[in-house]
């Protein structure tokens, strides 16, 4: 079986360390008005400021553990994977991959202390509602699939999703994610992903659907 770890995608662009930013920002474009973000802070300002701060925790992790991709160096479209058994998100990992660098503390002091306590309390949320979920493992984890708004329903998604799709097939593993609208859902759908749990928040008032993508073993064992 291939290194899934430290992965080069053949036609991808395999993000660097410094295109974090540029990455940041194509992430928080995309990600705006996503419902779960919506539902927990309707305030468009706090939502801005929860939303930073979680980007920069977790591409920070994704980019150490794991790997970016982009059709090209412009990175108005991206896409993070990461191998399950990288998905211990430790206090020690999350430091020695920068997540509560600069950037992720100036957009915390953007957020109250319920603020901070709201974001706390969703993330544990996700996690909750993801234990009852039969996912399988080992797998690759889907994280911020995202394209900037002004480059959106233009195919890019799709495009960059099928080399993953694609990748997983070359190393016989699934790949798993979920998503909050339903748009997604058919999105991921019409790429071979399969619906494996749906999820619903009565806190937050969001659901989420579980969607894991079989490799095509015709494929995988060329």
């Amino acid at each position: 079986m291939k290194n899934t770890f430290n992965i080069e995608i053949p036609e991808l662009y395999k993000l660097k360390r410094s295109d974090r930013e540029r990455l940041v920002l194509t992430y928080f474009s995309a990600f705006e008005s996503y419902p779960k973000l919506m539902s927990a802070f309707p305030d468009r300002n706090t939502r801005l400021f929860a939303l930073e701060a979680t980007l920069r925790y977790y591409t920070a992790y994704d980019l150490k553990y794991g790997s970016g991709y982009s059709l090209d160096k412009d990175i108005h479209e991206a896409v993070m994977i990461i191998h399950s058994d990288r998905m211990d998100y430790t206090f020690r990992k999350h430091v020695t991959a920068g997540s509560y660098g600069k950037g992720y503390r100036a957009a915390l002091r953007g957020l109250s202390k319920e603020d901070r306590l709201t974001r706390t309390k969703l993330f544990n949320e996700l996690d909750r509602l993801e234990n009852g979920v039969d996912i399988a493992f080992p797998h690759l984890y889907i994280d911020f699939l995202g394209v900037a708004r002004e480059y959106q329903s233009c195919g890019r998604g799709k495009r960059l999703m099928s080399r993953i799709c694609a990748y997983a097939d070359s190393v016989d593993l699934p790949l798993m994610l979920f998503t909050n609208t339903d748009d997604d859902v058919k999105f991921y759908q019409s790429l071979g992903f399969h619906i494996i749990g749906i999820t619903h928040s009565d806190e937050f008032g969001f659901t989420n659907t579980y969607l894991q993508y079989e490799p095509d073993t015709q494929i995988s064992s060329m």
